[in-house]
């Protein structure tokens, strides 16, 4: 069977003209241009559905059906390409060296940018090298991070979520060793620099977190713990409170007698907070009993720990006074004790001399009186003119 074709004959210039004409009625349900004012480009399928869509601002669209993975990745294996698989609604672009965007390794609904990066994990996201974010909704961007646990996060430089779920973690580049979660939801920083929160926008107060072997924002150094306020936790663990006396103003003397009266009268109890077990004590006055006895501090629910030492300084000192006053007494009545020993010793020793002295005192008497009675008797005898007969 043959056709005859010389009705459709025409010249070299009709071809030219009518060919393409030709060609772009049988594509026509592919290419449409100039479908809106800024539309350059538009690609459709036989069902007139856009694919893409090329514009005079240089915007493009890339359309495509979800259906959950059905459709194997158009392109597996190592390799340095810009892909979107709409069949996963994923999207990746940058160099792999291996099959880490096979379609096995392509979650749903994932971003992978990047060198040998990958996002298995559904609605994950991996930027950067060697990143991987391998579980639901995990996010990994930096140098050879991982992601591991759902809905967790790994920045920085050799951080890892350690299968932790809700986790954070930043690692600096101080160091090449990796940096893991070690427990579900929980936020795990390695910053050798220090980290610091600034709450004003001209960064001066805030507070920071340091080494202890550089100087904090605020001058402080030794320190764990430093903030803007000029109070910070020294790396040998001691809460040191500000006290520059630049700080203070509105000075007044106290009564450390006073102070010592309001103690007596303050209730000191042993304790126990609700939030903890029942064998852990603590011992002091509660915030509200404090403040009606002094009236220090911002609130009756708190109790400021310089106020507490300043209590417990001026109670030291005015017990101080008193021991001092205690002691001069104390040295008067000594004196005085002595002056009286002394005395006392002087009587008895006198009276001791005395005491020795009165035996023969007695036979003096008794000889003289015995003398006496004999001269007495013999004045008689001679009275009456009679001898004495023991003469």
């Amino acid at each position: 069977m043959t056709t005859n074709l010389a009705p459709f004959a025409c010249t070299r210039m009709q071809r030219k003209i009518v060919f393409p004409f030709i060609f772009f009625i049988l594509l026509s349900p592919l290419f449409t241009f100039a479908q809106v004012a800024d539309t350059l480009l538009a690609v459709r399928t036989s069902a007139l559905e856009t694919r893409l869509g090329l514009h005079v601002n240089g915007s493009f669209y890339l359309g495509g059906i979800f259906n959950s993975g059905a459709t194997p990745a158009p392109v597996e294996g190592a390799g340095t390409r810009l892909l979107w698989h709409p069949d996963k609604s994923a999207f990746r672009a940058g160099t792999v060296d291996g099959t880490q965007w096979d379609d096995a390794n392509i979650g749903l609904h994932s971003l992978a940018i990047g060198e040998n990066t990958r996002a298995s994990g559904d609605n994950s996201v991996a930027l950067g090298r060697y990143c991987t974010a391998a579980q639901i909704s995990a996010f990994a961007i930096g140098d050879q991070n991982t992601a591991s646990g759902a809905a967790s996060v790994a920045m920085g430089y050799h951080a890892h979520t350690n299968a932790r779920q809700g986790s954070f973690v930043f690692a600096d580049r101080s160091t090449i060793d990796t940096l893991r979660a070690g427990v579900n939801h929980s936020a795990n920083w390695r910053v050798s620099g220090g980290f610091r929160i600034y709450s004003s926008s001209n960064l001066s107060t805030g507070l920071t977190f340091q080494s202890g072997a550089t100087v904090s924002n605020w001058g402080q150094s030794n320190a764990v713990i430093s903030t803007s306020t000029g109070a910070l936790l020294t790396t040998g663990g001691v809460w040191q409170n500000a006290s520059d006396v630049n700080k203070k103003h509105l000075f007044e003397t106290v009564s450390g007698e006073e102070i010592l009266r309001k103690l007596q009268s303050l209730s000191i109890q042993k304790w126990s907070y609700k939030s903890e077990t029942e064998n852990i004590k603590h011992i002091g006055p509660t915030a509200q009993d404090f403040y009606s006895t002094f009236h220090l501090g911002t609130d009756e629910k708190s109790i400021g720990t310089v106020d507490a030492d300043g209590i417990a300084l001026a109670a030291v000192q005015a017990l101080n006074t008193r021991t001092l006053q205690q002691s001069s007494e104390i040295e008067t009545v000594k004196k005085e004790n002595e002056a009286l020993r002394k005395r006392l010793e002087l009587l008895e020793n006198n009276a001791a001399r005395n005491n020795a002295s009165l035996p023969l005192i007695s036979l003096l008497l008794f000889a003289g009186i015995a003398a006496g009675a004999l001269l007495l008797k013999a004045k008689k005898a001679k009275a009456t003119g009679h001898t004495p007969s023991n003469y």
